[in-house]
């Protein structure tokens, strides 16, 4: 793994590949925006047990798919305290390396993980400017706010159904799959040029930061 400052606190970690990733971040990202595990010290089999019954693929197929689910991942430096202090002990070997990678920085900081994909890139640098960006999380709220409630809605039920947002997360996800995932959202019923034009304004903002 790849580490590198990409804009100021945000840190970008690049895999080689897609379960590399995921099987580093999982806890560190199911601690922060779980539905069921935000906030909660837990195990891996605690959390296999659960993702296998709750998310939609998960269910589907009655097996642990996580480790293809999800291609990006992101999380605020503090998610790292509990994790030093030992209280997800035992660690895994993957666990350890990422907590040794950010041992020496100081700060409030974000960390963002992917394997090459320069559209999950993207996605994951928004998560980035939302939370270390004043400016530009009140330019994206102030779209956000303006979005019809149909869509919001549908929006809504694509994040709950994945299994993978708690739902303080949720404004954060919004703008970040209309800046890059728009075509999942139009699978949800939602109008096209629709999703175009939230996509766009939110582009010139990201565009503006970046």
């Amino acid at each position: 793994m790849k580490n590198e400052e990409v804009l100021p606190n945000i840190y970008h970690i690049n895999f080689k590949t897609q379960k590399e990733l995921s099987s580093t971040f999982l806890r560190f990202q199911e601690y922060y925006e779980s539905p069921k595990f935000r906030n909660k010290i837990f195990t891996l089999k605690e959390y296999k047990k659960w993702y296998i019954k709750n998310s939609e693929k998960g269910k589907k197929l009655n097996k642990f798919t996580y480790y293809s689910d999800w291609s990006g991942f992101n999380i605020p430096s503090y998610i790292l305290k509990p994790f030093y202090k030992g209280k997800f002990n035992p660690l895994s070997k993957k666990e350890k390396i990422l907590l040794k990678t950010f041992l020496n920085v100081r700060g409030d900081f974000y960390i963002i993980g992917t394997f090459g994909l320069k559209k999950t890139l993207k996605h994951e640098i928004a998560h980035g400017l939302f939370y270390t960006n004043h400016s530009y999380k009140k330019e994206i709220l102030k779209v956000l706010s303006k979005i019809n409630k149909e869509c919001q809605s549908k929006i809504n039920k694509y994040l709950s159904d994945s299994g993978g947002y708690h739902k303080n997360s949720w404004q954060d996800e919004t703008q970040a799959y209309l800046l890059t995932h728009t075509e999942e959202l139009h699978d949800m019923g939602i109008k096209k040029l629709y999703l175009i034009k939230l996509k766009k304004r939110i582009n010139n903002i990201y565009k503006k930061y970046v």
